[in-house]
């Protein structure tokens, strides 16, 4: 495709490969075809999930580069290798959060072209890259919805065993008038959900057919955080010296008595020891672990796997899809035309394929309550305990302040827009850090920061999710919070 609605496009490979857009063959764009505010946005920042841009300015006239070294285009990877359910789902709820995440940059959503040719992928369709056109005008561009929801159908086509039933309740949604990209985001994460656990739930009752079945009941216990080794030789040193002391007196005036008082004193100093490495310390809160505990069953009862059920429950309201398929792409196929053929019926709302869903899910609950169960703190103690608290604490000049952790997903970040938490503070980018919820912690993530994020002076690796521990001490810039966990 040389041409990308009214501009052009080409090729070129000079220190990488790059793919140019100009305004036409023989000129490139002028200063006033570029929306300003847009292009110093991309200029400074780096945007997830953005082919990288950058613009060469000859006599007036600029030339839009992206650079494409690494990555694949969409259409002929999912030619050589069909899509599995998984990578279908992770393809769109990716594309989805760039469309989503434009408005923290001041882009807009109707400027990305979603068509697999100018769609790229890296090492994985986790990993996908969206084409954006900073012009102020684009001549007989459709709609994002339109390009979104054609490119759907188009994916679907090239999905290895599609799940007529799942890419129906998608369909429906799709075409029905409210529909929004939260909602879509929303459906085809619980759909992965579900696909997973049926996969995990396969993969179980295989194990369990070699070998006699247990239950993992996942413990969430109190532990106290590591000592440091510093710690570790003063208490020692302590112990030691009380034992000695101790002996010392029974050596003044040896009996039996006085050597029973000594032994006594000697096992409680080993235990204090003990006790402070491992039970409690004063002024320290113990954190909250998960352990696994395997209790073999006593009886085994013989049920249908949940495969066999859904595979029945498929069959008795999918009778009218192929029983056989000669292959992937053409079973697919008509799948899409037969549900098109299918006029008289109503579009579903997101509500009704929730509650689908929720029905689908619990049944494979049902089922995996003879393989692992997971039990909370309350039902393993028989009663309410108190509410774990995440708090940032940051030192500033006019006093020490608290920052409460309530959400699942926390960005701090010196931009107004985008950011939960505003910190203008040197060195501070516009979205610095994001804190993930993980369990009773939180987990930290570097949103691709100039000066990068350090927990205990060790600068993090960006994008990636670095657990939390209780007194972490997080640098972003000139700044530092300290991370507190109690209750």
């Amino acid at each position: 495709m040389s041409e990308l609605y009214q501009f052009h496009i080409t090729y070129e490979q000079a220190n990488g490969m790059y793919m140019k857009l100009r305004k036409t063959k023989e000129t490139g764009f002028e200063q006033r075809d570029f929306d300003s505010l847009q292009l110093k946005m991309i200029q400074a920042n780096h945007i997830p999930r953005l082919i990288p841009m950058s613009f060469e300015d000859i006599n007036g006239r600029s030339t839009v580069y992206y650079r494409i070294e690494g990555l694949r285009k969409l259409r002929p990877i999912v030619k050589e290798k069909p899509l599995t359910m998984q990578e279908y789902y992770a393809l769109f709820i990716n594309i989805i959060q760039a469309l989503q995440d434009s408005s923290n940059y001041m882009l807009n959503d109707q400027q990305y072209v979603l068509h697999e040719d100018f769609i790229y992928i890296g090492n994985g369709y986790h990993q996908v890259y969206l084409t954006y056109l900073p012009v102020n005008e684009i001549a007989n561009k459709p709609s994002m919805y339109e390009e979104l929801k054609k490119l759907i159908l188009n994916m679907a086509s090239e999905v290895q065993g599609l799940k007529g039933v799942q890419f129906k309740m998608i369909l429906s949604y799709i075409k029905d008038p409210g529909f929004s990209l939260q909602g879509l985001k929303q459906l085809l994460s619980q759909l992965q959900g579900t696909q997973q656990q049926q996969s995990i739930n396969n993969e179980n009752e295989d194990a369990n057919a070699e070998q006699d079945q247990q239950t993992t009941i996942m413990k969430k216990v109190k532990k106290l955080p590591p000592l440091t080794s510093k710690m570790k030789t003063y208490s020692i040193l302590i112990g030691i010296l009380a034992l000695a002391v101790i002996w010392k007196l029974y050596e003044s005036s040896p009996n039996s008595i006085m050597f029973g008082v000594s032994s006594v004193l000697s096992v409680g100093v080993i235990a204090g020891v003990y006790v402070y490495w491992k039970v409690w310390r004063p002024g320290v809160e113990p954190t909250i672990i998960e352990k696994e505990v395997r209790v073999k069953n006593k009886q085994r009862k013989n049920k249908p796997t949940i495969a066999k059920k859904t595979s029945e429950a498929t069959s008795e309201h999918t009778n009218d899809l192929p029983a056989q398929q000669d292959s992937a792409i053409s079973y697919n196929q008509e799948v899409v035309n037969q549900v098109f053929a299918q006029q008289s019926e109503t579009a579903s709302t997101l509500h009704t394929n929730s509650e689908a869903l929720t029905t689908d899910t619990s049944s494979i609950s049902s089922n995996q309550r003879d393989q692992t169960m997971l039990l909370d703190e309350e039902e393993l103690h028989g009663k309410k305990l108190p509410k774990v608290k995440n708090y940032l604490l940051v030192k500033r000049e006019e006093a020490e302040e608290s920052i409460e952790l309530e959400k699942d997903n926390y960005i701090i970040g010196r931009a107004e827009k985008g950011t939960d938490y505003v910190e203008k503070s040197v060195g501070v980018s516009r979205l610095h850090i994001e804190l993930v919820k993980l369990s009773d912690t939180y987990g930290i993530k570097d949103l691709g920061s100039k000066n990068g994020t350090y927990i205990n002076e060790e600068k993090i690796i960006p994008y990636k999710i670095h657990e939390l521990k209780n007194e972490d001490k997080i640098q972003i810039g000139k700044i530092i919070y300290s991370y507190r966990v109690s209750k």
